[in-house]
């Protein structure tokens, strides 16, 4: 009774946790602040299932149910909770009967690991263990979660080995997480160069050039006095224009100068990248193009302006796109990630389905009138609680000062970002969605252009359309209906090139029929295996039932071919007389497959099979052949 009561106290202090975390807009997901929703939803699911309850609804969910309860009672603490219910409801319910899915899927799988962990630790007399390779196996290939396998486990007093499962987390994380950029601040010797460098005062806001001083140079991670024309390396200045790439926005490219005597230049940095270290030390990463580069030397730092505008373009339209979203879909979405580049911008949102195409048509008007609007910007620092109080959006995992940026388009968007932006919506000149994707649970994509790159994007897409009406001889407005004729054309083709396959593939089989010899004693049994040379799997397939009806019961078939470079076809078909006999054709062909490279099954009196070594399918069938008299003669004696 005591376990019990405490069971129910999680799930009511969960369910509050997670109502409110919703209500600030934190869903579901499987990053940040969203997988702290997901664990504390999944866990309550489970100890509900230990309580022993299904489900409340007639969709099997009871997480809404309890729910309603603590959305009642949240009025005289936040007000929006209740304004927001009805989302946070469908939230709830959505990711509830998505993890009963997977728990039935892996409760199954884990009960036979711990049955096994169990037996196989009294057989050896040692403590019952799963492996760090179950444990991702239940994780990775079931979507099991590992917090619930160790809660299972140790239920049934079984422990799981965690070290193994890092490691085999490692391995996966090897293979598939793409190189970052880090910057490594260090010097030779055991020196801190962070004990040398002051944070960099950025000029960019107001400036795309000024004169600045070296106070450090990076060759290779390692602290020099001076670089050498065609090295790459790091610079640190005392105060910069660049913006280094923070807040989803990518780090400025330009030029830094040096110049004697304010007229002779005798070096030339190419600066292609800055990034943010210790703080807010700006690095420059960039080549020597020319001269020599030395500490302590003036340059002239130079912000390429039709990139920066590029970059100002998409980060104020984000901020748009954000504002739409919210109206179109509702206002429960929120950011979950951004990129603003120069070709592109991508911003990641907090959704439960994919857009329809009205959705995202209504998007794009929308964004495009506060465009034709020419509104103008207005730009703030305040403190972070006037910020909150007056409506700005937060990005949620994002740290910030006592002192904020606040970017707001009137009547449209209002955000705390330190990013740079367009002084009116108009310099933004059109939007155009190019992709809208699902990357993760409960975590959609979106992918645009505008300005410049939405230009280049048209002129692109307008050449390809061009270039389709040229090879199709039609007009623009005509290439659907020609393209739907010639698809068509092409079904057609392939049904009539498929009809002639398998009647050559037939005419083959009455060739080899004649090869067919029997099998058994008291109970003759006609067997065939034979290589029917490149015919594909479909006409294999006719080629076995003519035989089938040809040889007669009881017959056992098996035929084998190589259609295309590496890869192998298989078909065995049996009559109802083998398959009396207690011989499966799917599970006869898998191994024989297998000596192939491939796999295969079906059922018991027709199946096929397939490979990725067709040197392999001579000795394939010969094995086929032999396993086959074998069998029979044994069954049919």
């Amino acid at each position: 009774m005591i376990e019990q009561k405490l069971n129910l106290k999680i799930i009511g202090d969960h369910l509050r946790a997670i109502v409110y975390l919703i209500s600030d807009g934190v869903l579901p997901s499987n990053i940040g602040r969203g997988y702290v929703v997901r664990r504390l939803i999944r866990r309550a699911v489970r100890i509900g299932r230990l309580l022993g309850v299904s489900g409340g609804g007639e969709d099997g969910a009871f997480l809404p149910a309890i729910a309603e309860k603590v959305i009642e009672m949240s009025p005289h603490i936040d007000p929006d909770v209740k304004a927001r219910g009805h989302g946070i409801l469908d939230e709830l319910q959505r990711e509830e009967l998505r993890f009963v899915q997977t728990l039935e899927r892996g409760e199954k799988l884990l009960d036979q690991m711990l049955a096994e962990a169990l037996l196989n630790a009294q057989k050896s007399e040692t403590l019952p263990c799963l492996s760090g390779k179950e444990v991702f196996l239940l994780y990775d290939t079931f979507g099991f979660p590992v917090e619930i396998t160790t809660e299972v486990a140790g239920e049934r007093g079984v422990k799981i080995d965690m070290d193994g499962f890092e490691v085999e987390m490692e391995n996966q994380r090897r293979q598939s997480q793409a190189a970052h950029n880090i910057v490594k601040l260090a010097v030779e010797n055991g020196g801190d160069l962070a004990e040398n460098v002051h944070d960099t005062e950025f000029l960019g806001y107001d400036t795309l050039s000024a004169r600045a001083v070296v106070e450090s140079l990076l060759l290779n991670g390692k602290s020099v006095i001076q670089v050498s024309e065609g090295s790459e390396v790091e610079v640190l200045l005392n105060k910069t224009p660049f913006y280094a790439e923070s807040g989803g926005q990518i780090g400025d490219h330009g030029f830094l100068y040096v110049t004697q005597d304010q007229s002779k230049q005798t070096a030339v940095v190419q600066i292609k990248d800055v990034q943010k270290s210790l703080g807010s030390v700006f690095v420059h990463k960039g080549t020597i193009r020319e001269g020599v580069l030395e500490v302590g030397r003036e340059v002239e730092a130079a912000v390429d302006a039709k990139l920066r505008q590029r970059a100002k373009v998409h980060h104020t339209a984000t901020h748009l796109l954000q504002s739409a979203l919210k109206k179109v879909i509702g206002q429960e979405t929120s950011q979950a990630g951004s990129l603003v580049a120069f070709d592109r911008l991508r911003f990641d949102f907090n959704f439960h389905r994919p857009l329809l195409d009205g959705e995202l048509e209504e998007i794009e008007n929308l964004i495009n009138g506060w465009i034709g609007d020419g509104t103008l910007l207005k730009t703030k620092v305040m403190s972070l609680n006037d910020a909150k109080e007056s409506g700005a959006i937060a990005m949620f995992g994002e740290k910030y000062g006592e002192q904020v940026r606040v970017v707001e388009v009137p009547g449209v968007s209002m955000e705390l970002c330190g990013g740079t932006h367009v002084s009116n919506t108009s310099e933004i000149r059109a939007f155009k969605i190019i992709s809208e994707q699902g990357i993760a649970s409960g975590i959609r994509r979106i992918e645009a252009v505008a300005g410049e790159a939405f230009i280049e994007y048209i002129n692109a897409r307008d050449s390809q359309m061009k270039l389709l009406c040229s090879t199709l001889k039609v007009k623009a407005e005509e290439v659907t209906a020609r393209v739907d004729n010639l698809l068509e054309e092409l079904r057609t083709v392939r049904n009539e090139v498929s009809a002639l396959r398998a009647k050559a593939a037939v005419y083959k089989a009455s060739m080899i029929a004649s090869k067919a010899f029997s099998v058994g004693t008291s109970k003759k049994i006609r067997v065939l295996v034979e290589s029917m040379d490149d015919f594909d799997a479909d006409a294999l397939k006719s080629a076995a039932e003519y035989l089938m009806d040809t040889l007669q019961d009881p017959a056992a078939i098996v035929l084998g071919s190589c259609p295309d470079e590496g890869k192998v076809s298989l078909v065995a078909a049996f009559t109802p007389g083998v398959v009396d006999l207690g011989i499966q054709a799917g599970k006869f062909i898998g191994p024989i497959a297998k000596l192939c490279g491939g796999g295969g099954g079906g059922r018991p009196n027709f199946a096929q099979a397939g490979g990725r070594k067709p040197e392999y399918l001579t000795n394939a069938l010969e094995k086929a052949r032999t396993d086959l008299i074998l069998v029979l003669t044994e069954k049919a004696n």
